[in-house]
């Protein structure tokens, strides 16, 4: 029966784990919601078998598959989902993300609607693979940083806790608290806001979207939280692993560092919003 007004759209980008994308779908029907949501579902696969266990998804009345003829990137195909969006809010969801408990999506509305402050949230995740949380928070980039953290740098005992500082390995995964940038594996957004900073940048291909759209937020006024009341399980496996010899061998550390110095260069020497922002609320 529908409940109302649309009041979530979830976007799914998927990138040949279409087995995944089918469970990730499967537990979000198992949300209980005193609203109605849609599911748009962007593939980037460009292989006909992973695009054929997709479209089987339209089975279900709140779920659109659009099949990308090319992998038209990250930043591209998740601004496509979100420009058919209706909802009020917005969820950008990586296609791993397992939903285990059936009330997760009506948490994260009241939490928003509790909260008008808040532009942006993300949950706890777990990692399937051997259960630790994932570490989703982090301090906005630092190019210098994210080299080091790569290489025999970052066991220098003078670097060594800034690049600790930078993955945020002292946060307390535990404690509702605004943070730099989530990533955005799984993130709620107010459309509006969505809107007003007109979605993802996309002078980024892959990477770096996510802390670039978290520091505007932060600039215009709203907040970025991190919100472990939530808890949902991720599979783990990151697009940007691997140390130094890694970028010899991986396009997507490449492409990495492609974004990151793009999102330096965009963004040098600006200080960082979210004390500005905390100077000002105490001012």
């Amino acid at each position: 029966m529908p409940k109302g007004k649309l009041k979530v759209s979830i976007v799914i980008l998927d990138f040949l784990k279409s087995k995944r994308v089918c469970e990730n779908v499967e537990s979000i029907q198992k949300q209980l919601t005193d609203f109605d949501y849609e599911i748009i579902i962007v593939d980037n696969s460009c292989n006909p078998a992973n695009a054929e266990k997709l479209t089987a998804l339209k089975k279900f009345d709140n779920v659109q598959v659009y099949i990308n003829e090319r992998n038209t990137g990250y930043i591209h195909a998740n601004n496509r989902g979100a420009a058919m969006a209706k909802g009020e809010y917005l969820m950008i969801v990586n296609p791993d993300i397992i939903w285990p408990k059936h009330d997760i999506l009506q948490k994260l509305v009241n939490f928003m609607e509790k909260n008008p402050q808040v532009g942006i949230c993300g949950p706890k995740q777990i990692n399937d693979n051997d259960g630790s949380i994932a570490m989703t928070v982090r301090a906005f980039p630092n190019i210098f940083l994210q080299v080091a953290r790569r290489t025999f740098l970052r066991y220098l005992p003078w670097i060594r806790g800034l690049v600790a500082y930078d993955e945020m390995r002292h946060l307390d995964y535990d404690k509702l608290q605004s943070v730099d940038w989530l990533q955005s594996s799984f993130w709620i957004v107010r459309r509006e806001l969505w809107n007003k900073l007109g979605g993802l940048n996309k002078a980024y291909f892959l990477f770096m979207s996510d802390p670039d759209l978290c520091l505007n937020c932060w600039k215009a006024g709203y907040d970025v939280i991190y919100n472990p009341d939530v808890i949902v399980h991720a599979d783990g496996r990151r697009v940007s692993e691997g140390g130094f010899l890694a970028f010899f061998k991986k396009w997507t550390l490449r492409q990495h560092l492609k974004d990151a110095l793009k999102y330096q260069w965009q963004h040098l020497w600006q200080r960082n919003p979210r004390v500005a922002q905390s100077e000002k609320r105490k001012a």
